[in-house]
């Protein structure tokens, strides 16, 4: 319809390549190892997307392992395919369309069955939690990856150290109230990685686990690394296309309890900040740690199932 917002694919701003460097490799081989993914055979990788969070948790898992994924968006699966190719694991995993909360799968077919910041966008995640442990086998591990985005407003750069306790307080409100409005229309919670254990416990889950990711994404001059010029250039496009589009976050905002007027002024404000960071990006003078906070929650389904 004319005037309505562009809906965007499913996470179509976090693909590429900054998705490559999400996880430290040696954090997940600690991981597998405490997940005892020496007995996994088969595994599950719901809303996968273009693949990513299942061929990363490939060097760790069993050489023979298979996989399947499922995404909602053709687009999606096709990309995924050819990314497995490209890695060489085109013979042991395989992608379809499905979504999340319908599973294409059988029950009790899968030892592992995952997901990566797939929960945060659904409107009922203990509903997509529970289509997850139908498929798992009785026994089976469920590992699931999701943030509490909110933190990160309270990451601190070069630049924003420098604002006022107002500013700062006000940043979190108008973020946290931009969250509210996407849970009151349904979709999603981007900070629902604080409460997935909670989820875990209320399906019966057993022998629950929570971890906090140790990767952080530091961008400091000259940005000489691979992995800093692929973070800047993500800062830099974030600037010229935005996350949200003006029409989505207001939408967002009003939904939360926000008002126009207040929405003005932060949106304002979120323009004069995003320039400052700009500028001083292509100045080569921005530096921050780029901390996150990023939860692996797993738990087993009870070999009674």
């Amino acid at each position: 319809m004319s005037g309505q917002p562009k809906k965007k694919l499913h996470s179509s701003d976090y693909f590429g390549e900054a998705r490559d460097f999400w996880w430290n490799l040696d954090f997940l081989q600690l991981m597998g190892q405490r997940w005892q993914v020496e007995n996994v055979n088969t595994v599950l990788d719901v809303g996968c997307g273009q693949g990513h969070w299942g061929q990363v948790l490939s060097q760790i898992l069993p050489v023979h392992t298979t996989l399947v994924g499922i995404d909602q968006e053709p687009k999606w699966v096709e990309e995924a395919e050819r990314r497995a190719q490209d890695l060489g694991l085109d013979k042991r995993f395989s992608y379809e369309q499905g979504n999340a909360d319908a599973l294409p799968s059988p029950d009790c077919q899968f030892d592992l069955v995952t997901c990566q910041t797939v929960l945060i966008h659904m409107a009922d995640p203990v509903k997509v939690l529970g289509e997850m442990m139908r498929v798992l086998k009785p026994g089976g591990l469920l590992v699931v990856a999701e943030p509490n985005n909110l933190a990160g407003v309270l990451m601190f750069s070069s630049l924003s150290t420098e604002g006022s306790i107002e500013q700062i307080c006000q940043d979190v409100e108008c973020h946290a109230t931009c969250e509210r409005g996407k849970i009151s229309l349904g979709e999603g919670n981007s900070s629902l990685g604080d409460l997935v254990p909670g989820y875990f416990a209320k399906l019966g889950l057993q022998n629950i686990q929570t971890y906090i990711s140790d990767k952080a994404s530091p961008l400091f001059p000259p940005y000489s690394s691979k992995e800093q010029q692929v973070s800047k250039q993500l800062y830099l496009d974030w600037f010229e296309r935005g996350r949200w589009s003006r029409a989505e976050s207001l939408r967002y905002f009003l939904a939360g309890g926000g008002t126009e007027q207040g929405f003005e002024a932060y949106w304002v404000q979120m323009l004069r900040k995003n320039k400052s960071v700009e500028q001083s990006l292509l100045k080569e003078e921005f530096y921050t740690s780029g901390g996150a906070v990023m939860y692996l929650v797993s738990g087993r389904k009870s070999n009674k199932s």
